[in-house]
């Protein structure tokens, strides 16, 4: 198994996510999962935010195209440079592009953001090529099955963030044969141990940086250098496995084949 110290994206992610710690722990499997998969162009970065996870796991790769609902990360993307043109849309609404425009399409934890997911999923095919290749990074329902806190919590943390769609590999498979794709494929990543840590700390970073709770411990971290925390951070999360056994993993990179 993988741990997060042998990851080559770890210690970038530390040293950019210092004071939000659960995003560089959710990130480095991410990154790996997908720097491993081979791109066909022309290729949608869908939900790509400041193009970061894409400038990441494709170093010198220009993308065709972006979108996102957030002008700010649309704006960090430009200055990235790393894509052909960049579009502000709702990804649960119609995509600004013709029929089968693309070959790939990959979308990094955003899907369960969508509340009306049989419309985003309709869309991502309808933008695809026959033959296209869909990849999707995405939390599923063990993150919660496993979730170490109150179930009060865990409420609250999908009303806030707000996570719509915890679901299994039967759920996302449903979904993507309704909307015309086949050869789906599930690659697993946190087993429990590191999802149980990951939800933890993501609940009290998240709730603060959304102002929906706030924890003593998190706000005194602003007053620190980031040279401390990146300290803290490494001992803490170093010897953290990151990858699963199939069927095992609170998240996985799903993977499939337009019709």
């Amino acid at each position: 198994m993988n741990t997060m110290k042998e990851s080559l994206y770890f210690e970038q992610l530390l040293k950019r996510y210092a004071r939000s710690p659960s995003i560089a722990l959710c990130r480095v499997p991410e990154v790996e999962l997908l720097s491993r998969i081979i791109l066909l162009h022309p290729v949608l970065d869908h939900c790509c935010g400041d193009g970061l996870i894409a400038e990441m796991a494709f170093p010198g790769i220009i993308m065709d195209a972006g979108i996102d609902i957030s002008n700010r990360q649309l704006d960090m993307a430009k200055k990235r440079g790393n894509y052909q043109e960049l579009h502000w849309a709702d990804a649960g609404d119609r995509l600004p592009f013709l029929d089968g425009s693309f070959a790939s399409v990959i979308n990094n934890s955003g899907l369960e953001h969508i509340q009306v997911l049989e419309k985003a999923m309709a869309e991502i095919s309808r933008v695809l090529k026959p033959g296209g290749r869909l990849h999707v990074n995405v939390l599923n329902s063990r993150y919660f099955e496993r979730w170490p806190l109150s179930p009060k919590t865990a409420e609250h943390y999908k009303a806030f963030q707000p996570f719509y769609h915890a679901l299994d590999e039967n759920g996302w498979a449903d979904i993507l044969r309704r909307s015309r794709f086949q050869n789906i494929t599930f690659t697993d990543y946190f087993p429990e141990s590191t999802s149980r840590i990951l939800a933890a700390l993501d609940y009290r970073y998240s709730a603060c940086h959304f102002r929906k709770a706030f924890f003593i411990s998190v706000l005194r971290e602003r007053f620190l250098p980031q040279s401390r925390l990146i300290i803290k951070w490494r001992k803490l999360f170093e010897s953290l496995v990151w990858d699963s056994l199939p069927g095992m993993g609170s998240g996985f990179l799903i993977s499939a084949t337009k019709t």
